[in-house]
């Protein structure tokens, strides 16, 4: 009865991630259509005018070796400041979304608002990346900030895949965070 239950459970959680996957490369595939024409190592997701703490987010990707990864694609979204992606019935479910591409050294730069948890406060306020290479297919990533009370050591534990990165605060009020990636020699996708 033990192996049925295991067996049972173990089926459960792969079809649960498969179509948590399926989910994501969908609207993936959807918000590469809102791309737009021209983009930069340097971009912005929410607009000025946008509620929240501004924050600036650096990264740099490097390929597999550790060399810089250059012409990467970034697309990167994120809640607003109450910890929503979208209104309920949205017809674009990232709403603080936008896109980088990688420069000659692997960098790449965000300009936005801090994220804030999802309402209950049981995550940790992230950014998803979702990074399109030559090399490496397309890839997942989520980063999450040091200084979130959520982020507690037993939680970080348990999301030992997420990049943590320190933020700065600035007198404006403004933050600043910074990651690197190295890229994983096959896909997510």
């Amino acid at each position: 009865m033990k192996t049925l239950s295991l067996t049972l459970f173990s089926a459960f959680v792969a079809v649960a991630s498969a179509t948590a996957q399926s989910n994501t490369l969908r609207q993936w595939e959807a918000a590469e259509k809102l791309k737009p024409a021209r983009v930069s190592s340097i971009e912005r997701i929410a607009p000025p005018a946008e509620p929240g703490t501004p924050m600036t987010v650096h990264g740099t990707v490097v390929d597999p070796a550790g060399k810089p990864a250059a012409g990467v694609e970034i697309l990167a979204y994120h809640t607003d400041n109450t910890g929503i992606y979208a209104a309920p019935g949205a017809t674009d479910p990232w709403r603080l979304k936008g896109w980088a591409v990688t420069d000659p050294q692997g960098r790449f730069e965000f300009h936005t608002i801090r994220p804030a948890p999802y309402p209950g406060g049981q995550i940790a306020a992230h950014i998803h990346l979702l990074i399109s290479t030559s090399c490496c297919g397309r890839q997942v990533a989520e980063v999450m900030f040091d200084d979130d009370p959520i982020g507690t050591a037993s939680y970080r534990q348990r999301n030992h895949d997420v990049l943590w990165g320190q933020v700065t605060k600035h007198a404006d009020g403004s933050q600043e965070t910074s990651y690197s990636f190295r890229l994983k020699p096959r896909g997510d996708f």
